[in-house]
């Protein structure tokens, strides 16, 4: 039976196109050449146990953060603070064990001038929080602290979780 003739017979069965059928065999190569190449690797360690654990060690220990409107020293640059973003850390094996470093944040926060990302370091203050936030402030500066729970999404419990990190300086 010659490759054509395969083919046709796949277009018979499954009425797919030539190239659907290309295509899915292009694929089914490379995940077979994969399977082969692993095999054929899996007595060939490419590394020790030692070097393997060193490398797994850097790895874990790599955070990479993006902060748009802050300097080195976290301080906001204000043409930059309405349109903030924020790149998440990328984790390469997180850890279930890990707490949360918004629950160990120890800083202090004037909710009056912080930008977005600033705020979002706060235990439980997302996006959408910390945006509000900002608008609020932007019609109206806060006059104490207890103010921000005048937020959607600041109750009690979580006013309790932030204040000691905030001010209205």
């Amino acid at each position: 039976m010659s490759f054509r003739n395969l083919i046709e017979k796949i277009q018979t069965l499954t009425s797919m196109t030539k190239n659907e059928i290309f295509a899915l065999l292009f694929i089914f190569g490379f995940g077979l050449s994969g399977i082969l190449l692993k095999s054929i690797n899996a007595n060939n360690e490419l590394f020790t146990n030692e070097e393997y654990k060193s490398a797994t060690n850097r790895a874990m220990k790599v955070e990479r953060s993006t902060f748009v409107s802050t300097d080195f020293h976290n301080n906001p640059n204000s043409f930059l603070v309405s349109a903030d973003t924020l790149k998440p850390k990328e984790t390469f094996f997180p850890s279930p064990n890990k707490t949360s470093k918004k629950s160990e944040f120890s800083g202090i926060i004037n909710i009056n001038t912080a930008s977005k990302v600033q705020l979002m370091q706060l235990p439980g203050i997302g996006e959408k929080t910390a945006l509000a936030i900002i608008e609020y402030r932007n019609n109206k500066k806060f006059q104490s602290i207890q103010e921000i729970m005048k937020i959607k999404g600041i109750g009690p419990k979580k006013f309790d979780k932030i204040k000691n990190n905030i001010t209205v300086e």
